[in-house]
């Protein structure tokens, strides 16, 4: 809240910072939205209608087919009906567009019983969204119709209203661009477009992603703990080359050593398949080689900052080693432990390259490899981009919900490590 008795130029600093927080906010959430509007549309658009900064929704809406471009093709329901009416009647394609930008009402007669029954049907069929049931009706009725009216008139009505008038097959159509079915899709695995009768087993390749990162955060946090206490504490022959050591490590990326990694992995496997090519298990290995070194400094740092006197006190009055890291250090540091976990398990959670390299058949992909098929071909394939949008926003909820739970330790974790080093 503003304070009302600062002067001026406090009183703009306040407002100026309040109006940054707010474009940052947007900035973040934005695209998070746009990705969740995605998730619930059919079509492969990822900007909807109308390209821009404000993310969009298309709705469920008539359209005419032979009009390519999905900004220009929507009809509404009343203009529809009033063509279709004003068809029967006898007015030409032309006058009725003309009628229709001029903004004129015109009121037109009902005419014969047939003209009046085909009319009445077809209002029906569009108020029901395009239900097969009322478009049979409708169709019946229409042929009807074209029996009593000379060839002229089922030929112009035909010509306004069908892309085929011999198989009856009608030009504007009710098309479904809202949907929940894309995250239905992700729960069953089912029902995607263009690969009706494939299985995608998205939630064994959500719980794998989930397995794997969890295993390496809990082990690397264990591990860093340990390891960085006795850098931080202890003096011993070699301590400073293996900092250096460790150190170096983390200047090669992981993508370096992946052919090395999968032949490692190759061998492995011929001694235990649990530890080989397509195995959870080896996957985990490779990835806790990774990043443990880069959290060793991280963690050493913050542990620097924890005056050795602390555990010199517990151990006066009677305490181990071990139950004064236990009962007196690990709770200090549980922000920075906090932090470790974190960045590890979105680190893994969202990996590719390895996994994509390591990882085989379906049942054990994770959902970064699994996902990458829904887009790799994204131009045959119309319909898989809200799908993959779908899959994407719950795959994210793991990292949310361990994001809040951890929120109160993160900022003190991230910033207390750099008072000294």
């Amino acid at each position: 809240m503003l304070n009302k008795k600062k002067g001026g130029i406090p009183l703009l600093k306040e407002v100026l910072q309040h109006v940054i927080l707010i474009f940052v906010a947007l900035v973040v959430l934005l695209p998070i939205i746009e990705v969740l509007f995605a998730g619930v549309r059919k079509n492969q658009a990822v900007f909807g209608p109308h390209i821009g900064l404000i993310p969009t929704i298309d709705l469920n809406t008539w359209i005419d087919s032979n009009e390519a471009d999905r900004r220009e093709n929507v009809i509404s329901k009343k203009n529809l009906i009033n063509r279709f009416d004003r068809a029967v009647s006898g007015m030409s394609e032309f006058d009725i567009i003309d009628t229709e930008m001029s903004g004129k009402s015109m009121k037109v007669e009902n005419g014969s019983p047939e003209a009046a029954a085909v009319k009445d049907a077809f209002k029906k069929y569009i108020k029901g969204n395009g239900n097969k049931n009322l478009e049979t009706v409708f169709l019946d009725k229409y042929k009807i119709w074209e029996q009593g009216v000379s060839e002229e008139d089922k030929q112009r009505v035909g010509s306004i209203f069908f892309t085929d008038s011999a198989a009856y097959k009608l030009r504007y159509i009710y098309e479904e661009r809202f949907t929940f079915n894309n995250f239905k899709i992700f729960f069953t695995g089912v029902g995607v477009p263009d690969a009706l009768n494939a299985k995608f087993p998205m939630v064994k390749w959500f719980l794998n992603s989930i397995i794997v990162a969890g295993s390496v955060a809990i082990v690397q946090v264990i591990v860093t703990a340990l390891a960085s206490y006795v850098l931080s504490r202890f003096r011993f022959k070699g301590k400073k080359l293996g900092l250096m050591i460790i150190l170096t490590i983390q200047v090669f990326p992981g993508t370096m050593a992946m052919v090395a990694l999968y032949l490692l992995l190759l061998y492995l496997g011929n001694l235990s398949p649990l530890l080989g090519i397509d195995s959870k298990l080896g996957l985990i290995l490779v990835y806790l080689g990774g990043g443990i070194p880069f959290n060793i400094w991280l963690v050493k740092g913050y542990f620097d900052t924890i005056p050795k006197a602390l555990e010199e006190s517990a151990m006066i009055d009677g305490a181990t080693p071990w139950q004064a890291f236990i009962t007196i250090i690990l709770p200090l540091v549980r922000p920075i432990l906090a932090v470790t976990t974190i960045l590890s398990f979105v680190g893994q959670y969202n990996e590719f390259v390895l996994a994509q390299v390591i990882l085989r058949s379906p049942d054990n992909l994770t959902m970064p490899v699994g996902l990458r098929g829904f887009i790799q071909v994204q131009g045959a394939m119309n319909t898989r981009f809200g799908i993959f949008s779908a899959a994407s926003f719950v795959g994210s909820l793991p990292i949310v919900v361990l994001w809040l739970a951890l929120q109160n330790q993160i900022i003190s974790g991230l910033t207390g490590g750099s008072v000294k080093g």
